[in-house]
């Protein structure tokens, strides 16, 4: 299993390779290696194959869900026709979470424990040394590194290492404020990081070893991850997050509160401002690229849905 957060949440598979040989972390080499017979991909029917911007119609009125993607990859930051002109016609916007300084503050407030606890209680020396080269080249002090939430630790370094450039979110929002709709957010910062730590410590250790040990495959195959998205594949998605992992029980117990649980409280929402029309909402593809998906969710509510890019 392993876990790709470009904040927020994708999710890779471990496979093996030739680190199982190589790596420096001898606890690593099970994280290294999938299970034999070890086969997640289900036989769902996806009804959604491709496509980034859907109509939903329903009794004549019209809303649009965009599916977003967590990176700053020059290849998503920038929105094509149909997507400006959906955003223009919407009196509403609702993104995912709405990037700000107050989010970011709220993120990095939670991020630490306090002082007298510490990842020393459930790491072993070679994962905290790991931990530790791998962290620092994000941007965390080394002596802060072994203070970091397991979530927090998972989040930050199962990503790409930021750079100086705007983040799709961020664009987004921007266009949205030259051309006026209403925005606001599906869920708060501080929902999202209930929604993290919701999840027991034992799982989070268990994500957070396997990402260390697995960190290097997740930067490589952000790429895969991007080229699906640029291709508006969403059936690609779907399959890239079904590849088998580690631990599956735990892959499912995390997709549960990280995917299922946060799709039922936004669809509340969701279907509350499809009621008045003109909504556009903006949330991560892999909330529309799953069979308890938004998409899904809307077919079964009676919503006509249209690709429209």
């Amino acid at each position: 299993m392993k876990f790709l957060l470009i904040l927020f949440f994708t999710f890779l598979s471990a496979s093996i390779t030739a680190d199982v040989m190589t790596h420096p972390v001898s606890a690593c080499h099970e994280y290294l290696i999938t299970p034999e017979n070890s086969d997640s991909q289900d036989s769902f029917d996806f009804p959604h194959e491709k496509g980034l911007l859907w109509k939903a119609e329903k009794d004549e009125r019209i809303n649009y869900v965009f599916g977003t993607i967590h990176s700053q990859d020059y290849k998503v930051t920038s929105f094509p026709p149909p997507v400006r002109l959906a955003l223009v016609k919407s009196k509403l916007l609702l993104m995912e979470t709405i990037p700000s300084d107050e989010a970011n503050q709220a993120f990095f407030d939670a991020m630490y424990f306090s002082e007298n606890t510490s990842l020393k209680k459930w790491l072993d020396e070679q994962m905290q040394h790991e931990l530790i080269r791998i962290a620092t080249d994000y941007g965390i002090p080394a002596d802060k590194v072994l203070q970091l939430k397991p979530w927090a630790a998972f989040s930050l370094i199962g990503r790409p290492k930021p750079v100086r450039a705007i983040s799709q979110e961020m664009n987004l929002l921007n266009l949205a404020l030259q051309m006026g709709p209403t925005i606001e957010s599906l869920e708060t910062m501080q929902q999202i990081i209930a929604s993290l730590e919701s999840i027991s410590i034992d799982d989070q250790i268990t994500i957070l070893e396997d990402t260390i040990c697995n960190q290097s495959k997740i930067i490589r195959d952000a790429k895969t991850l991007v080229d699906l998205y640029v291709a508006r594949d969403l059936l690609g998605i779907h399959k890239f997050n079904q590849q088998p992992h580690h631990d599956e029980a735990v892959f499912q117990r995390f997709m549960q509160a990280i995917v299922y649980e946060r799709n039922e409280k936004v669809m509340k929402r969701i279907f509350t401002a499809f009621e008045d029309g003109n909504t556009f909402v903006a949330i991560g593809a892999s909330h529309l690229a799953d069979k308890n998906g938004l998409l899904v969710q809307l077919q079964a509510a009676g919503y006509q849905l249209t690709p429209l890019y």
